[in-house]
């Protein structure tokens, strides 16, 4: 379900980020085999839900201290060359620094020369500053690409991240960087064009996003839904397969391997606010049904357990109808037990609202860590999606994210009601993936 990478070149994974093309999903990861990153890794799919690992496609150099992120582009120049494109950075000494590597197959890759090496233009960046994993879009024009990187602009630039231009691709010039109004310094995930406006998922202790109405900025932190994924995970990005723009990001143990989260959609409403949708492509993962046995008592403080035991080592699916509760009254949602004793609590209040923490057995103690409002309006009855493996899960309300939470011990298997009993969920399904 949680995507982890298991050969043993490659280590553990932290940023992720995808190309699709011709009916094939091509995973590349950040990964560290020693004690810093220090390989590019990938894994094939054919769905987006079930990957074919194929380990390290990219190491870094000799005398390097470690890689940093990229991205994948198809070269502005594809109809003559048919090349795709990768960026990478390399910390060498005190100073970062973008690398570019081709491909014609999108699996095998060729490091380009030192002479393409991109490096601060010291007139608006710091010499010794962040430079690191450019995100491309077409110019408006269509001659040639803009860039976007993570950058330690001059802080009279009034800039938190790196802008420049390229004809090929591999050649980048820095222009100054856009005035950014309502949010510190930080990373640059992607930025994609949509319904006429440039949006941003940049990460700054979580992944907010930035609007703009010109490639040049300025930019702007988002008035609803700044904070895209304030949960255990990170570093998201875009990428579009057919008509759909998707979202793609990792998950974070407490303790442990870092995971692929499942891929997502990226819905912008009526009033150009962006959110992260689930992704209909992700019911390959119902695999198999499983007969949802529903609780024998009445609500109480506790949770009203589900009769099953699920098997998280292969995960679950489990879905159903929420009725919300009335304005003031207690919130209602669902309890996953922990091994030990207690576990965790997703509760909603009547506006689809969800507060997230470790609680109880029997309801006391509840300590939230995470409360996030998507700012929507569900109506009394709202669907609910849970996705659980092991220690990490995924909650969605009207098919949007809520968020991402990853528990503190591993769980039981046992599922339960809080603040509902049977005949306030309807039609509950669950599902076993393969």
């Amino acid at each position: 379900m949680f995507y982890i990478a298991q050969h043993p070149d490659t280590g553990n994974i932290w940023d992720t980020w995808l190309y699709f093309r011709e009916g094939t999903y091509y995973l590349y990861y950040l990964a560290a085999a020693g004690e810093q990153w220090d390989n590019i890794s990938m894994a094939t799919s054919s769905d987006g839900v079930h990957w074919d690992e194929i380990g390290p496609v990219l190491c870094k150099g000799d005398g390097v201290t470690w890689m940093g992120t990229g991205s994948t582009w198809r070269s502005p120049n594809f109809a003559s060359d048919g090349k795709f494109i990768m960026n990478f950075s390399e910390w060498t000494g005190p100073r970062q620094t973008i690398f570019f590597a081709d491909s014609t197959d999108l699996i095998h890759w060729t490091r380009l020369g030192d002479e393409l090496e991109f490096v601060q233009d010291e007139r608006w960046y710091t010499r010794q500053g962040r430079w690191d994993c450019i995100w491309t879009i077409a110019k408006p024009d269509g001659d040639g690409l803009y860039g976007y990187w993570t950058a330690t602009p001059r802080e009279e630039t009034g800039g938190r991240f790196g802008f420049g231009q390229s004809r090929d691709g591999v050649t980048w010039e820095a222009l100054q960087p856009p005035v950014v109004h309502g949010i510190g310094e930080g990373e640059v995930g992607a930025i994609e064009t949509i319904g006429g406006k440039y949006y941003m998922m940049f990460g700054a202790g979580g992944m907010y996003t930035l609007i703009a109405d010109e490639p040049e900025g300025p930019f702007h932190l988002a008035e609803t839904n700044a904070m895209l994924l304030g949960g255990h995970t990170y570093f998201s990005r875009f990428f579009p397969v057919g008509d759909e723009m998707l979202i793609n990001h990792h998950s974070i143990l407490r303790e442990g391997p870092v995971h692929m989260g499942l891929l997502k959609r990226a819905v912008v409403d009526s009033e150009g606010v962006l959110r992260v949708a689930w992704w209909g492509g992700n019911d390959a993962l119902k695999a198999e049904s499983v007969d949802v046995i529903a609780p024998q008592t009445a609500p109480g403080p506790g949770a009203a357990m589900l009769g099953n035991c699920f098997d998280l080592q292969r995960g679950l699916v489990l879905e159903g109808e929420l009725s919300l509760p009335v304005a003031d009254d207690a919130g209602c949602g669902l309890y996953i037990e922990c091994e030990g004793g207690g576990g965790v609590a997703i509760v909603f209040d009547s506006t689809g609202a969800a507060e997230l923490g470790t609680i109880n057995a029997d309801g006391s103690g509840f300590d939230v860590e995470i409360a996030e409002d998507r700012k929507m309006t569900f109506g009394e009855r709202a669907a609910f999606r849970l996705l659980l493996k092991g220690q990490l899960l995924e909650v969605y309300l009207g098919d949007f994210l809520i968020e991402c939470f990853s528990l503190p011990r591993a769980a039981t298997g046992r599922v339960g009601l809080i603040g509902a009993d049977a005949a306030s969920l309807d039609g509950l399904r669950a599902w076993s993936p393969r």
